[in-house]
Order: C-alpha cells, then structure tokens, then sequence
C-alpha cells in the first residue's frame, strides 16, 4: 500500500486539510494515523515556546534513528551524551501505548521502528514551526569571547576633569586590541590614543577615539612590558602626526599583561 508522502503527513499534524482522497487514506492506514499523531505532539510543544526547560530525547529513540540508519556499532553512540544504546534500548523503539482527546487508540507494541519516511515528516514539521532551532540553541554552548588581559583606570591629567578605562583584548588568533573609554569630552580638537615607555622618551600611536571610544589593535611588534602607559592626547587638526604634548588622560597596565590566562 502507498502511504502518505512526508510532506501530506507534516501538513496534517500541521492541523491542514489534506485532499479527498488523503483523508480516506488517513482514516484507513493505522502506520499513516500513528506518525500523524506522533508529529501532532511535536508541533503542539513547538508551538508552546520554551517555558518549560526542554528535555533530552531518550535513549530509545536514538537507537531507533540509528537502527534505521544502519549505523556501525562504533557509531551508535547517543550524539548529545556520546553513551551506547544498550539491547533493550534497541528493542524498546515503539513500545509503550498511548490515548488521545478521550479515546482509544492503537497500541504500539505492533509499530515499526523509526523510519526514514517518519524522520523526513519530523524534519518538514520542525521547519514549519521553528522549534528545532529553539532546542539546538539550548543544547550547544556559545563559543568563547575574548579574553581580557589586562586592565587599567585611566587618570584626568592636565586640568582635565574626564575619566576612563583601558583593558587589553586576546580576540580570534590572539590578535590584541586595547579598548578605551574615555569621558573627556572638553578636548578641543581629537582623541588620540598612545603608548608610551616608562622614560616618557617613546610612544607608539595606536589610533583616534571617535566618540569617546575605540577598540584599536596593537601590533604584533609592540610589547606592553616596553610599553605600559596608556595616554590619551588632546590633538590639534594642523596635520602634525606628533604628541601634543597635552595628555587629558593616562594609566598603567600591570606587569604581565601580554600573559594569556591558562
């Protein structure tokens, strides 16, 4: 016998009218009546948003999927807690009974395991109504941020009445960034942001703040150790790429700030 195609089993557990001669096919074929009912439940919980914590599948519908996929035995793993199905796990897909809205309804001890038709239906429903992606959200961890290295308070030199911070970032493949805020706002001309050495005698320019803030890269070459002082300069619009010699802002990062955490 020909039984419904996927897509007609996700449309009816979808709640959608299927044509004439679907219907009749439903109301006669128990294996059709079953995934229908079996995908029901899953929009239903779908549909319900993510109040209550949602739970892992069990072991028996792991081995069902996998039994179905002829999976080597090193491959039976369950893929969320990487444990192997043991026999009766295997034998448990489609046991059990089940009832809906008051009546009785076919037992599972005659159903089939999980197949591919049944997988391919589950999938279609969890498109059509999002809630896959609700659960993968949950179950995988977000990869890590950056990690802070280092960081400082910066001081108000000069008259200046502002404040701000500068903390030192590992991001992808360890490129280093410092991020600076600054509330200096009576600068007459631009923020600019510098290291400089212990001896004041040598500074690196790492870029203009715009706004008050900025997240400027520090190259490979400059070693913090060399370089500790965070200084941040009232410049002129004359085109000279030089100090000011105005610093509104000024901190020191601790020793160690080029150490990523273990």
């Amino acid at each position: 016998m020909q039984h419904l195609d996927p897509e007609s089993i996700s449309l009816a557990a979808l709640g959608e009218d299927l044509d004439e001669s679907g219907r009749a096919h439903l109301e006669g074929c128990d294996t059709c009546a079953m995934e229908v009912e079996d995908l029901h439940e899953v929009v239903r919980l779908a549909r319900a948003g993510d109040d209550d914590p949602l739970e892992s599948p069990d072991p028996a519908v792991w081995a069902g999927i996998h039994a179905e996929l002829g999976l080597e035995p090193a491959q039976l793993g369950d893929p969320l807690t990487r444990t192997v199905p043991t026999h009766d796990a295997l034998r448990a897909v489609g046991a059990g009974s089940r009832t809906a809205d008051g009546a009785s309804m076919r037992g599972r001890s005659s159903r089939r395991p999980l197949g591919v038709r049944h997988l391919a239906a589950a999938a279609a429903v969890g498109v059509l109504v999002g809630g896959g992606a609700l659960w993968a959200v949950q179950v995988f961890a977000s990869p890590p941020g950056p990690e802070v290295l280092a960081e400082t308070v910066l001081e108000p030199l000069d008259g200046s009445t502002g404040e701000g911070t500068a903390t030192v970032v590992s991001g992808e493949g360890g490129v280093r960034s410092l991020d600076v805020r600054s509330t200096a706002g009576e600068a007459g001309g631009f923020e600019e942001v510098w290291l400089i050495a212990p001896g004041l005698d040598r500074m690196y320019s790492l870029g203009v703040l715009h706004g008050g803030d900025g997240s400027l890269t520090i190259p490979d070459s400059v070693d913090l150790a060399e370089f500790p002082i965070v200084d941040v300069s009232d410049e002129p619009l004359d085109g000279d790429p030089t100090h000011s010699g105005v610093s509104v802002l000024r901190g020191t990062l601790p020793a160690g700030s080029d150490r990523q955490q273990d």
